[in-house]
């Protein structure tokens, strides 16, 4: 499961998440409130909501049979399994994606750092920008409760361009290459010079005793959602920057749409066209709002530069200026006494 896992999520509409769990709340949880809190804690929250045995954990989907039939298959690791409909809500990394359409992620040429940690004897959250060439560099944040016994946890990023080649595609395999899998030599000094000492000293203490890892931003709007049988849901369908903050409820209004749609249509058929079309609508909607953000983050048509050469720049720079100002000093001490 994932009551445990994942960061925060900055707003929720509350109505939508009742809605789909179909009660006005949940016995025994943590009630699930507008704003910051632990994703969790709503995964939990839907899943508490499911018939038991609706969920079966750790079954491997290897392929879709019979795609083009009224029949299709999922082939799992004992052998094919026939279903009325096939819904993909797999995430950006989806594996039914390439079934219903070639439409791929495209880099949004910027990173979010996101980091996870204790708010205890720790000061934050973070908070600072600075404009590089152009873009914007950000980093932010907000407490947020976190899993049982783990009590209130900072919830912060830092926005960075970054070049494609230094990030990798939203595929079935893991995103995070194995030289990301630890903070980068370069990442506590780029913050302290950027963004000063305070911010600087945050980080340094939210990777030795929290969690840093790098969130490439990628974005989507499905051409469809539908195709025959096997359909498309969430990230699978729509990929968005974290500054919308619809990611999570665009995918939700897609699972009302769907049931709104199977109660609409005549047929199946009809009402997997009523869904596609309300869904792509809406994909193109977000994709335009996530192309706002990134005009901040990476401008159109500017190169992003890696953030290890733009800190050795300025750092060299800076060596410069100060050589210079020692050298302006040194001319004005001798002087004084010509």
């Amino acid at each position: 499961g994932f009551h445990t896992r994942g960061g925060a999520l900055g707003a929720v509409d509350t109505e939508l998440v009742r809605e789909i769990r179909g009660d006005a709340g949940s016995s025994g949880h943590r009630q699930i409130k507008g704003h910051g809190h632990f994703y969790g804690d709503l995964w939990q929250y839907f899943y508490e909501g499911l018939e038991e045995g609706t969920v079966h954990f750790g079954v491997d989907v290897q392929e879709v049979l019979e795609t083009s039939s009224k029949a299709p298959q999922l082939l799992l690791s004992d052998g094919p399994r026939e279903f009325d409909l096939i819904v993909g809500a797999d995430g950006g990394k989806s594996s039914i994606r390439p079934y219903v359409t070639k439409k791929l992620p495209t880099y949004a040429g910027y990173t979010l750092w996101r980091g996870l940690v204790p708010t205890k004897g720790i000061a934050g959250p973070p908070s600072g920008s600075a404009t590089i060439g152009g873009a914007e560099y950000q980093t932010l944040g907000f407490p947020c409760p976190g899993p049982e016994d783990t009590g209130t946890l900072w919830n912060c990023g830092v926005y960075m361009a970054m070049p494609e080649i230094d990030v990798e595609a939203p595929t079935r395999n893991r995103q995070v290459r194995e030289g990301m899998k630890k903070v980068p030599d370069w990442f506590i000094p780029f913050v302290r010079h950027f963004f000063g000492d305070t911010n600087a000293k945050f980080w340094e203490e939210c990777s030795e005793k929290g969690k840093v890892s790098p969130h490439p931003v990628w974005e989507l709007a499905a051409d469809r959602v539908v195709n025959g049988r096997i359909i498309l849901l969430g990230d699978a369908a729509h990929m968005a920057s974290p500054r919308t903050g619809a990611g999570a409820y665009t995918a939700m209004s897609d699972a009302v749409m769907l049931g709104a749609a199977l109660q609409r249509g005549k047929t199946l058929e009809e009402a997997l066209q009523i869904y596609n079309d309300d869904t792509v609508k809406r994909g193109q909607q977000l994709f335009q709002q996530s192309r706002q953000a990134a005009s901040y983050f990476a401008p159109s048509g500017w190169k992003p530069v890696s953030p290890a050469k733009l800190l050795e720049d300025a750092l060299l720079r800076r060596k410069a200026e100060e050589a210079k100002s020692e050298k302006g000093l040194i001319k004005q001490f001798q002087g004084c006494f010509r």
